[in-house]
Parts: structure tokens; C-alpha cells; sequence
């Protein structure tokens, strides 16, 4: 179990390699045209129609001055997606990291419940130190006055709100914007290495039970550059798409005006 563990975990940090390296060549421009069908796409989906509740996140900004060392940073761009929603009428979300002790001690007890059935199956005995909230946005104002937050607690410096609703703590969420840096299109997703959005998704379910409702659907969306091809996993020793037990599968991937859903079962 351990040795094929570790041979996932060396075909995902291959596979991220080889997708950061592509997106350190994709132009502003090709994002920016990118995003924006991403965006009515997405606004497209029965799924979104439907929804009332959505959790989005907030692009890292990379201006074009700064060279690229690594594209791991490079993603779809969601101010579109964002306008849109609050347009629409839905209710916004967005991510805020903090330390997993600034939770609620609810939630860190259902969390270690979850956590505690996982590691009798053999399949996790990991509680993380940090955690993402979703926090309620008020309106479009209250996104674009965001800054930035920079104050050491994580290495990924976006736009995040400090005060709002949590949505584990009210209703919860009817569907998530799910980012990433590698995808494939068997709604398959490897994120940058920190679990904030398979941990948030695992316990948002776990909540949803609790509550009697459906979990949240996942759509993630997807440069086409960061969309697996044949020859990504040619140096890796795996033959499947490299995915561990608490990696999350998207229900709908959106790629520029291509729909990906996941096959049932």
C-alpha cells in the first residue's frame, strides 16, 4: 500500500510538472479569451441555472512584466464568472485560508469524525493545519474592494474577503467552482499539493448528510492547456490518471465550450 502510495504521489508531482511547464507559454490574452467562454459556458450549465448558492474563488493575478520561473500559478481567470453570478442573482461565496483552530469547534469535530473514519479503513490519518472557508460576499462592490493577502499564511497571494457568512456554519452550498492545475476528461483533477479544496469538499459533504441535502455539485474549470494528453503520463510509472483516496472527482468540467461530466458510478 505504502510503495504504490508513493508511486501515485511521484506520477502527480510528474504530471504537475509537465502542465506548469505548458501554461509558462500561454499569453494574457489567450487566458483572458479563455476565461471569458469558460465563463458563458459555465452560465450555460442546467446545474448553474438552478443553483442559488455558489462557491467561487478568486484568480491569482500574473501581469505580463514579471517573467514566468513556473506556470503553477497560471488558471482561468473568474471576474467574468464572478459578475456574472451576482448578475444571475445567486448568493457568492469566496475562499478565505486560515488555521484549522480558527474554525468552529463543530466543525473541527466533524472534521476529526471524518477524519477517524478514514484511518480505519486504512485510507488517511491526516487533519490539516489550515482550512478554506467559503465566506459570504455582500455584493459585486464588496469582490472588487478585496485586496490582497499576503501575511504568511499561505504561499498563494489572491484577493480573499475577511468577514462574511461561513457557509458550512448556514446553509451551505449548492455548487462549487472548483480550480486545479491538472485535469482530465474523465472529470478527474489534481490541485497545487495543499488539499484546501478536497478537505473543504470532503467536510462540506459530511455537513450535507447531516443536514439531508444533497452535497455540493463540483464544477471545475479548465484552461485547455491544462487538460491531460496522451503523452503527459508517459514518464511516470502509472497508467491511470494518478489519484489518491481524498483527491475529489468533478462532477462537470468546463474547457472553453466543451463539457466534460463524470460517468455514474
Amino acid at each position: 500500500m505504502v510503495e504504490s502510495l508513493a508511486v501515485i504521489a511521484a506520477a502527480k508531482k510528474q504530471m504537475r510538472w509537465r502542465i506548469a511547464e505548458r501554461l509558462k507559454y500561454v499569453t494574457q490574452e489567450s487566458i483572458i479569451e479563455q476565461s471569458n467562454k469558460i465563463a458563458d459556458t459555465v452560465r450555460s450549465l442546467p446545474e448553474y441555472k438552478t443553483a442559488k448558492t455558489i462557491g467561487l474563488y478568486m484568480h491569482m493575478e500574473i501581469p505580463n512584466a514579471i517573467p514566468r520561473k513556473s506556470g503553477r500559478n497560471v488558471e482561468v481567470r473568474t471576474d467574468v464568472l464572478v459578475k456574472n453570478a451576482f448578475d444571475d442573482g445567486k448568493v457568492v461565496f469566496l475562499p478565505r485560508i486560515i488555521h484549522t483552530s480558527q474554525l468552529s469547534e463543530d466543525v473541527q469535530n466533524l472534521f476529526r469524525t471524518a477524519q477517524s473514519q478514514l484511518d480505519s479503513n486504512g485510507q488517511s490519518n491526516y487533519f490539516p493545519s489550515r482550512f478554506l472557508k467559503m465566506l459570504k460576499m455582500r455584493d459585486h462592490e464588496a469582490v472588487q474592494a478585496l485586496l490582497v493577502k499576503n501575511e504568511g499564511t499561505h504561499t498563494f497571494t489572491i484577493k480573499e474577503p475577511s468577514e462574511g457568512e461561513d457557509a458550512l456554519e448556514t446553509s451551505g452550498l449548492d455548487l462549487i467552482i472548483v480550480p486545479g492545475l491538472v485535469f482530465s476528461m474523465a472529470c478527474e483533477r489534481i490541485g497545487r499539493g495543499k488539499g484546501f479544496y478536497d478537505n473543504f469538499i470532503e467536510l462540506h459533504k459530511i455537513i450535507s448528510q447531516k443536514w439531508a441535502r444533497d452535497g455540493p455539485l463540483l464544477v471545475g474549470i479548465a484552461l485547455r492547456e491544462q487538460l491531460v494528453r496522451e503523452d503527459d503520463a508517459a514518464d511516470a510509472s502509472i497508467d491511470e490518471f494518478p489519484c489518491e483516496v481524498h483527491d475529489q472527482k468533478l462532477d462537470v468540467l468546463v474547457v472553453e465550450t466543451d463539457v466534460y461530466r463524470r460517468s455514474p458510478g
